[in-house]
């Protein structure tokens, strides 16, 4: 199978995984999204396989892929906001709910999740920061 093809197929099996997962969840129909697992899991290892030529499996006729330094350090940029913002918003959204014990008690363990979430966010971050800078 050619790899313009291939890609079709993905991009169509896909779109209907994205559907049972979307209606399944309105539905509240656990069968539907367990088939959308099942289907992810079958097309994992045909992704894993061709994974060095998926630009050219989901490229355009005259598409052309251009990545500069530019691009790259834009995408730096903005992935360390995103995570700074989220890293935020779930430490203030912990703080408030760990403050508010005395009135909610039973939401103080969701702000301890969500402090215990900002802290693995961290880790993984550090750890992923070690990683590249060995590695480059």
């Amino acid at each position: 199978m050619n790899l313009k093809t291939l890609g079709n197929a993905l991009k169509i099996t896909s779109g209907f995984i994205t559907a049972l997962w979307v209606v399944g969840l309105i539905v509240g129909n656990i069968y539907l999204v367990a088939l959308a697992i099942a289907m992810l899991i079958v097309i994992i290892p045909v992704v894993y396989v061709k994974r060095d030529q998926l630009d050219e499996m989901f490229k355009g006729k005259d598409d052309l892929i251009i990545e500069d330094e530019r691009t790259h350090l834009i995408n730096e940029k903005a992935s360390n906001m995103a995570l700074g913002i989220s890293l935020a918003i779930i430490i203030y959204v912990g703080v408030i709910i760990v403050a508010l014990r005395n009135s909610y008690p039973q939401l103080t363990l969701a702000g301890y999740t969500l402090f215990a979430v900002a802290a693995l966010f961290l880790v993984i971050y550090f750890l992923s920061g070690i990683y590249y800078r060995r590695k480059y």
